[in-house]
């Protein structure tokens, strides 16, 4: 009977080893796909500001938001609705601004910009739109960190520091580019994929306007 107990424990120990290795791949699994649903609908919101077109009462149109960063660097979503709080209460949010107010809701970091370094990386694949997927040297090494890259007009080196005062951009194309690096909690994937995977959303949209 001893021999019995002790040959049971052995085996359940070495069970609940795999168990808990299956249990953490799961949970990063569920991770990996929380946070690129998060990534995803940042820039898809990004976008969107970016491209939108405000009619004044007098004068011509522009777009407010089609700009990198106003530089607030504090909870970037109290511009939901009234403009950032810089201290001026026509201002709009920039691109930025929309990305990281996304990602704080996914309980991710605020995004690092790389613009005007690199605002169109290219895609492996050689196509024109800037789209992915993009070589391994453009991910970052710190994990969960996601970085920013915002291609105005499918130009690289095209940047817009500030919003245009005019609507000359419309018709052209926004695309907001995230990627990162994901880092997994448990023990289980890095052993079958390697330490990190590579997580990638990028959103067109036409600047509004006529």
């Amino acid at each position: 009977m001893r021999g019995q107990r002790g040959q049971s424990s052995v085996e359940f120990g070495a069970s609940a080893i795999v168990l808990f290795l299956l249990l953490y791949g799961l949970i990063d699994l569920g991770r990996v796909f929380y946070f690129d649903i998060g990534l995803t609908g940042a820039t898809r919101e990004a976008a969107r500001q970016a491209s939108w077109f405000s009619l004044p009462a007098n004068g011509p149109g522009s777009n407010p938001s089609l700009y990198d960063s106003d530089g607030w660097t504090q909870d970037p979503c109290p511009y939901e609705p009234n403009g950032n709080p810089t201290g001026d209460p026509n201002a709009f949010p920039g691109i930025k601004q929309a990305v990281d107010c996304n990602l704080n809701k996914y309980h991710l970091p605020s995004s690092i910009l790389e613009n005007p370094g690199t605002t169109c990386p290219d895609g492996i694949d050689g196509n024109a739109n800037h789209n992915p997927p993009y070589a391994d040297s453009v991910y970052p090494t710190a994990v969960d960190q996601p970085l920013l890259f915002i291609c105005y007009d499918n130009t690289p080196g095209l940047d817009l520091a500030t919003a245009p005062a005019d609507n000359s951009f419309r018709g052209q194309d926004v695309n907001v580019i995230l990627i990162m690096s994901f880092g997994f909690a448990g023990g289980f994937m890095p052993s079958v994929v390697g330490s990190s995977v590579h997580i990638v959303a990028n959103t067109h949209m036409v600047v509004g306007g006529y």
